[in-house]
């Protein structure tokens, strides 16, 4: 008889496990476990259990004990016909010239049958032969650490992918309160500069208008996305800057370079627009002159920008500055951690921003 090795067995087994690891991670967990459906989810752990120690019994069944008791009885009966043929082979001749009733009562009885084989005690199988790898113990008490491992891996595996996707939803709302933070902000800065245009009945109220509305327009349509193409980025920056543009003199130097390839390259929406803003607060004084430079340069995907302002406005430092600046920082930390530098150079004279970026997804 063919025999199923224990390798088979324990093979399947694994084989099984591998497949409640999964089971209880992508099905039980989420579907029962998190919606406190408790005693169905302990049924199925208990009938998984129970299914992945008996199946590879079932499937590959040990022979050994049916076999081995086969080949004893097999032996057994070869050794006694062995020793019934000794047995006739050294046995007297009957006894011909006796003719007393005693003598062939004697001769009837222990020569007309067969010889008695008694019992030699060797070779008796075990009683539990048949049951040794059918047992309770080998079924279920030796499958029980292979399968508390598997339960055990998967159960804090998904604790740990569902404590990690609690913390990007955290970090997505919190950076959906700094995004709605920083567009009013924005909004009461750009509507104080065509407040102002109109006050001096100014031409250009009418062009800073439609600028606002094109601005209006990418923080309504863009901003809310989580990445945008950098060149909309800067078209966008450049309509504000024409908006701040309109409300200065001569007075303010100004100057704006913009250098590298920006084809398919993709940044956080807004996330410049904070010092810019700053530049333009306190950088421009109609009573005295004043510089703002703005520099742009990608080079692949590394961005350098820079902002250099004159302080000339001392007024317009205010709580909102410093909730700007604020929630731009924390926006760098949470979508670019480690992939940025800022360096920040303020005196009481001029103040200096350079950002190197790594924009690379």
């Amino acid at each position: 008889m063919i025999n199923s090795t224990p390798f088979q067995r324990d093979f399947s087994r694994y084989v099984l496990l591998i497949v409640f690891f999964y089971l209880n991670l992508a099905v039980l967990l989420p579907k029962l476990y998190d919606k406190r459906r408790l005693l169905l989810y302990w049924v199925c752990v208990f009938v998984s259990y129970v299914w992945i120690c008996t199946l590879p019994f079932f499937v590959f069944p040990d022979n050994r004990g049916s076999d081995l008791r086969f080949d004893f009885f097999q032996n057994e009966m070869s050794s006694d016909k062995k020793n019934i043929q000794r047995f006739e082979d050294f046995s007297p001749p009957p006894f011909e010239n006796v003719s007393t009733e005693k003598g062939a009562k004697f001769e009837k009885e222990n020569f007309t049958r067969p010889p008695k084989i008694l019992p030699h005690g060797k070779g008796f199988p075990p009683p539990k032969m048949m049951d040794r790898e059918d047992s309770f113990s080998r079924k279920y008490i030796s499958g029980l650490l292979p399968f508390l491992f598997s339960f055990l891996s998967s159960f804090f595996l998904y604790q740990s992918i569902k404590k990690k996707e609690i913390e990007r939803a955290k970090a997505k709302a919190d950076l959906l309160n700094l995004r709605y933070q920083l567009q009013p902000h924005f909004l009461f800065n750009t509507l104080n500069s065509i407040y102002s245009l109109i006050l001096m009945k100014s031409d250009d109220a009418s062009e800073g208008i439609l600028k606002l509305s094109n601005v209006m327009r990418y923080i309504v349509e863009e901003s809310e996305n989580d990445f945008v193409l950098l060149s909309k980025e800067l078209f966008y920056i450049k309509d504000y800057i024409a908006l701040q543009l309109i409300r200065t003199d001569s007075s303010l130097d100004f100057s704006y370079e913009e250098s590298g390839n920006t084809e398919g390259v993709k940044i956080v929406p807004m996330i410049l627009l904070n010092f810019i803003e700053n530049a333009f607060k306190y950088g421009y004084n109609a009573e005295e002159s004043s510089k703002i430079s703005i520099n742009v340069n990608l080079d692949g995907e590394k961005l350098n920008f820079k902002v250099f302002n004159n302080i000339v406005n001392y007024s317009a430092a205010d709580e909102s500055t410093k909730v700007g600046m604020k929630n731009t920082t924390e926006r760098l930390e949470k979508l670019y951690p480690g992939k940025y530098s800022l360096n920040i150079d303020e005196n009481k004279k001029s103040y200096f921003v350079e950002l190197n970026l790594d924009l690379s997804s």
